[in-house]
């Protein structure tokens, strides 16, 4: 409940401080991100999807909710932020994050641009073990475990057209747990879908 609280006190103080700046925004306020393409990632290698809802507040800087999941990652590369399971009974784990960023844009080159960005929001782990036959019936487990987590960043994205582009990310998960705080490192790269 405590994290929740948090999360919601930080989203209002951003929207209060956003206010004054939104009345100087430009036009195109709004855009849907998603992308697509391997991820290399402490948890192992995987591919990994994200989606982002970005709100304008000037030329550089943007307000972002963004969901980002890396499905099958292997068990044993992801044991850090697992949740406790028997010896031997998961074989992969879907990590999934949705969290709060700002994101700022230090320059833009023609069809590149870069970003940095921080956040907060919840990291979640799903262990899945193997189907097995239990009295003619198939039997799998799934543990979940859900943290707060922070994040930081940095990207570039090139644009190959308004919709279309290439895109790479680079970030560091800080997933905090009671008396530990395991760290998830993961640069993605692929293709990134627009709308405005």
């Amino acid at each position: 409940m405590r994290t929740y609280l948090r999360i919601s006190l930080a989203l209002l103080i951003a929207l209060g401080i956003s206010s004054p700046a939104l009345a100087q925004a430009p036009q195109d306020r709004l855009s849907l991100n998603a992308s697509v393409g391997p991820s290399f990632a402490n948890l192992g290698t995987t591919w990994s999807t994200m989606a982002d809802l970005n709100l304008s507040l000037n030329d550089r800087v943007a307000l972002v909710g963004e969901f980002g999941m890396l499905p099958h990652a292997p068990f044993r590369d992801a044991t850090e932020v697992a949740p406790p399971v028997g010896e031997g009974e998961a074989t992969r784990l879907n990590a999934y994050h949705w969290n709060g960023n700002l994101k700022l844009q230090p320059f833009t080159l023609r069809n590149v641009s870069s970003y940095v960005t921080a956040g907060a929001g919840s990291f979640i782990a799903d262990a899945v073990s193997q189907p097995a036959e239990v009295g003619g019936l198939s039997v799998q487990d799934h543990r979940r475990v859900v943290d707060f987590a922070t994040n930081l960043g940095a990207g570039v994205r090139y644009r190959i057209n308004n919709w279309v582009g290439l895109g790479a990310d680079y970030r560091t998960f800080f997933v905090r747990r009671d008396g530990d705080d395991p760290r998830v490192h993961r640069f993605t790269t692929g293709i990134s879908l627009s709308l405005q």
